[in-house]
């Protein structure tokens, strides 16, 4: 993989520098083509520039070639909830908590992608949720726990 290349776009995505970002993780793409790593992060860049169609794209391929590895899989079962499905987010989902069974960010996406059809098991997701050490992330599965509860926000 083009090592530096990933590294600077990396930094250069985490700095907000979306453009630049996408111009050095392109090229690292280019010396490493399907490398899984690069194609996320490049596909966070993507969705920066406001190229999201692109990103969907790459973490399509991502999630096919590591289903079971966690940042695409969220990222892609995020873009499937924002489109209204649900069930297959639920379902890309599924093998990052069959490797990854406490996974606080999977947790909290499944409990999202099953809080209409299935809010019991949703619970069961969103309380290993409040359990990261991300504070985003606690407060996110309390809220939610708080929807599936009945309870105003």
């Amino acid at each position: 993989m083009g090592t530096d290349l990933y590294r600077d776009g990396v930094a250069r995505l985490e700095a907000g520098d979306g453009k630049e970002a996408k111009r050095l993780l392109e090229a690292a793409l280019h010396e490493a083509p399907g490398d899984a790593g690069v194609m996320h992060a490049l596909s966070r860049a993507l969705e920066v520039v406001g190229e999201r169609a692109r990103a969907e794209e790459l973490l399509e391929l991502v999630h096919a070639k590591a289903p079971s590895e966690p940042g695409p899989a969220c990222d892609l079962a995020i873009a499937l909830l924002e489109r209204g499905e649900d069930a297959r987010a639920a379902r890309v989902l599924a093998p990052v908590l069959a490797a990854h069974p406490d996974h606080p960010r999977a947790n909290l996406d499944l409990a999202l992608a099953l809080a209409k059809t299935e809010p019991d098991r949703a619970k069961v997701h969103a309380q290993r949720a409040g359990r990261s050490s991300n504070a985003d992330e606690r407060e996110q599965a309390a809220a939610l726990e708080r929807v599936l509860n009945g309870q105003a926000l």
